[in-house]
């Protein structure tokens, strides 16, 4: 439940709908409720529309946000997050839904936010070619200084370049 409430929070974060995204359980004695679930979930979708459409978004710029997100998944940073709150639920023992959001927004959202702009910021770099600094900002839906603060970091990892005002991947990244 903390883990499929976190991919919801990811997807609500890059700006999918998380109805989107269900987990129930079947036993495999359970046909008929099988059944449901999957007609009920291919209604819910059928309904949003396609992808983007439910959201008011571009569909292709959906999914580099859905990309940055899987790479921010990736992170250690996040996954020891992730592993971190989990040890605390077993501790506490209260899987309330409000608690676990709550949790999750407060120990995780920070990181999560980061790791998946700062991913994001790398695909488009990689995506589109150069691009100048508020335009970049823009796409990514951050400030000029957030974005700027990004690009410095990167810069001193040799992932980034900038040129003139512009800019794009370093050569080998």
């Amino acid at each position: 439940m903390i883990t499929a409430e976190l991919v919801r929070e990811i997807l609500g974060s890059v700006g999918v709908n998380p109805e989107r995204f269900v987990i129930k359980w079947a036993s495999a004695a359970e046909a008929t409720r099988y059944v449901e679930l999957i007609t009920a979930f291919t209604r819910k979708i059928e309904e949003l529309g396609p992808l983007g459409r439910a959201e008011g978004k571009d569909k292709d710029d959906l999914l580099l946000k859905l990309r940055a997100a899987r790479s921010a998944t990736e992170a250690m940073k996040l996954r020891a997050g992730l592993g971190k709150v989990a040890g605390e639920f077993r501790e506490e023992r209260d899987y309330r839904l409000d608690v676990i959001k709550q949790k999750l927004e407060e120990k995780l959202g920070p990181t999560m936010k980061t790791e998946v702009s700062g991913q994001e910021i790398l695909l488009r770099l990689g995506q589109q070619g150069p691009v100048a600094l508020e335009a970049l900002a823009h796409k990514v839906g951050l400030s000029k200084e957030e974005t700027a603060d990004y690009l410095a970091k990167f810069g001193k990892k040799g992932l980034v370049v900038e040129r003139d005002g512009v800019w794009s991947l370093a050569a080998g990244s």
